[in-house]
């Protein structure tokens, strides 16, 4: 739809969208939200801002089901990240495959954000739709800031995905030694 109202303008497109029976108002809606989309892809702070302030749907999703802020987290994109929770955007909103922000900003390995996820009372256990945690996907992957920073925040190292492993197996299985050290360490008492 967004290609269609950029091709025929907007008085072409609600005559297209009119011409095929849909309902007008929610497409201009889309249309009007996915400029937050755009403006957060574009890493445009100040846009996201104006059109925040003008009312947007801090919520609005693409067509990968990914939030403004799901999408703002895997760019690693703190200032943009802590805009849209000023503006309440759903901190536990998942995309398609279940990912939330948080788990982004653990895969992209962007401390940052994950503190300030952390510090806005994200469920640092949440899990998507294999069982994963943002933990699991940091120690997978060999981020060793990432898992000291969801170890301080008392990320749970005994959750397991669906398969069974938790975030210590996923560092073993990945050759993760000094994540791996670290998960054991913070398993001991005292």
């Amino acid at each position: 739809m967004q290609l269609m109202a950029k091709f025929f303008g907007l008085c072409g497109f609600i005559a297209v969208v009119c011409s095929l029976g849909l309902p007008v108002r929610a497409e201009i809606d889309l249309l009007q939200n996915s400029r937050l989309i755009e403006a957060v892809q574009a890493n445009d702070y100040d846009g996201a801002e104006k059109l925040l302030q003008r009312g947007q749907n801090v919520d609005v999703r693409d067509e990968h089901q990914r939030t403004s802020l799901i999408i703002a987290a895997s760019r690693g994109r703190e200032d943009i990240v802590d805009l849209l929770i000023q503006h309440r955007a759903k901190l536990g909103a998942a995309d398609k495959f279940g990912n939330c922000a948080l788990y982004y900003a653990a895969a992209g390995n962007h401390v940052g954000v994950v503190e300030v996820l952390l510090e806005a009372k994200t469920d640092i256990n949440s899990q998507n739709r294999q069982g994963l945690t943002a933990l699991m996907i940091a120690a997978s992957s060999g981020h060793l800031a990432i898992v000291q920073t969801l170890l301080d925040g008392r990320a749970d190292t005994g959750v397991t995905d669906f398969t069974g492993r938790t975030a210590l197996d996923w560092a073993e299985r990945n050759n993760r030694g000094s994540v791996a050290r670290l998960l054991r360490a913070s398993a001991r008492p005292g």
